[in-house]
Formats: C-alpha cells, structure tokens, sequence
C-alpha cells in the first residue's frame, strides 16, 4: 500500500464494553475515498473524534497527515476539513459571514470565493441566517465551510443527512473529484450503497470494533445482496440449494415471489431464475447487516 492520510494502533476508547471503540488499526490510503461504514451506534463518530483531535484515546496511537491531533492540534487542523454528524446551527452568522470568519482565522482570503462556488453548486443560499437552516442545508453549509480551504484530508460523519438523493449524486460526484485532485475523503456512513457508489477503500466497524477494511473490489466479491424474483406458479426455495445462485431464499406464501441472498456477481442468479421461468427479477442493493453477518461467519471479526 502507498502512503496514508490516516494510521491508527490500537485506537480505543470504550464507553462501556462494545460501546465506542476498540483497537482500531485504520488505514487510510492517501488521494482515496474511504468508506467508514457501521450501524448507528457502532463507533463512527467515537472514532472519527480521536481522529479530529476531539476526543482524546485512552490508549493506542493516531497519525493524521503525520502528525498527531493531540501534540499537532493546530498544524493538523489547517490542512483538514470536517463535518461532525450533528452539524450544529451558527447562530450568529449566515453563510457569507461564516466564510468570511473562516478566511479571516485561516489567514487565507480565497475561501470565502471558493465557498460561494461550492455554494452555487450546492444549490445553498449563503445570506440565510443559521438558525433558520433546515436540517439538509445544514449540512450543506457544513459541507462548504470543510471544503472551502481546500483541504488536504476531509472527514466527514453522515455528510449526506437530509439530502435529496439527486443532491446526494451530486456530492458523491464532488468527492470523486476531490480524490482525483489528490485529496483524500474519509466517509462515514451507514448505508453501503451510498458509499459503493464512490469509495475505493471500505473498512466495516460493528459493536466498537474493526471487523475489516480493504479495497472496495475486493469486499465487493463477498458481500451479500439481494435478488427478487416473482413466477407465475410456487417455486420451492430449495431449487436454489447447493450454491446454484443462492445463499439464502425466502418466499411468500404463495411460493410466487422468492427473494434469494447472493455473494459476488448476478450471473449465476440470472441463470438460475432463467431455468426456472421467473417471469421478473428485481436486484436489490447490498444488504449491510448481512454483510457483516457474512464477515463474522468467515472469520474475519
């Protein structure tokens, strides 16, 4: 692996067993996206904290840009943008003021028309007051002020909370294009698909631990998605046994529609609905508990 934005030994801080983070050896590959996926709960936010310079670790050690949040606070956080899950209101400033600040402590006065632009992109209107900003712009304002500067590593907790899923695709665009320009995104969230749509690294964090992180492509191969097929007359789930297309197979009373786990490619499910006459099939996203659940049965927790 080439050189990371992000190294972390051993990371901890538990609130209480299971609850926090455990242990966490992070490896973020530098000018990548990286998606920091969990459930709601799982040590996200616990995570990124240390990260951030936030939360101080109870034990283990963290390098950002190579430097450490704690002893480098200041020098680390001019070259990072962040966006924390609960972006909180600025109530004393719209948007034009924020950016303004921002330009004045960062000493660098080509962020606030760098602000406007990602503004206009982002579909914000910056003369709105804080405190009368919907959830979803918000998010957007938190999402101008960490990129703005132009960061060398953006960190962002849940960025896309609140967002239409069309301004969704937009900001996933956005990221991509940051990486292009060298820049490196760690991107935590719940969903799966969102982050498959944009990540080239995924790392999985359940019950306050790391379960695994590597290259998208790679756990792409392993993780479990879901296909639903519907016939014009009961099929058994059993004619998907033995591997032929299906890990698991669920029906509905009439036996008419199954819906059918599978690992890797649709090509052998496709096969096997053909064989069996499905008159339709709907292939759904990647199923993240399952997933996980995957990655505990091979071993991998």
């Amino acid at each position: 692996m080439g050189p990371t934005a992000i190294s972390t030994r051993d990371l901890t801080y538990e609130f209480a067993p299971g609850v926090g983070a455990a242990g966490v050896d992070l490896d973020v590959p530098a000018g990548t996206v990286y998606g920091f996926l969990g459930p709601n709960g799982a040590g996200k936010s616990t995570t990124i904290r240390m990260l951030v310079g936030l939360v101080r670790p109870q034990r283990g050690t963290v390098e950002v840009l190579g430097l450490d949040p704690w002893r480098d606070g200041p020098a680390m956080r001019a070259r990072i943008g962040v966006l924390g899950s609960d972006q909180a209101a600025p109530r004393h400033h719209d948007g034009e003021s924020l950016l303004r600040l921002s330009a004045r402590l960062r000493e660098r006065p080509g962020v606030v028309d760098r602000g406007r632009a990602l503004a206009e992109r982002l579909r914000l209107d910056l003369s709105t007051p804080g405190h009368e900003l919907s959830l979803g712009n918000r998010q957007k304002l938190g999402l101008v002020a960490a990129l703005a500067h132009e960061p060398e590593l953006v960190v962002l907790d849940e960025p896309t909370n609140g967002l239409d899923p069309l301004l969704q695709r937009d900001i996933e665009s956005l990221f991509r294009e940051l990486a292009d320009e060298g820049r490196t995104i760690l991107l935590s969230s719940h969903s799966l698909p969102e982050v498959e749509r944009v990540a080239d690294h995924i790392g999985f964090i359940r019950e306050a631990r790391l379960v695994e992180q590597a290259p998208l492509a790679r756990l792409a191969e392993r993780a479990v998605r879901r296909g639903v097929l519907r016939f014009d007359r009961g099929v058994e789930p059993a004619a998907f046994g033995g591997g032929e297309g299906g890990d698991a197979v669920d029906r509905d009373d009439a036996g008419t529609e199954l819906s059918v786990a599978f690992h890797g490619t649709v090509a052998p499910l496709l096969r096997r609905a053909g064989d069996l006459g499905a008159v339709s099939i709907e292939a759904r996203g990647v199923d993240l508990e399952e997933t996980f659940f995957a990655l505990y049965r091979t071993g991998s927790a």
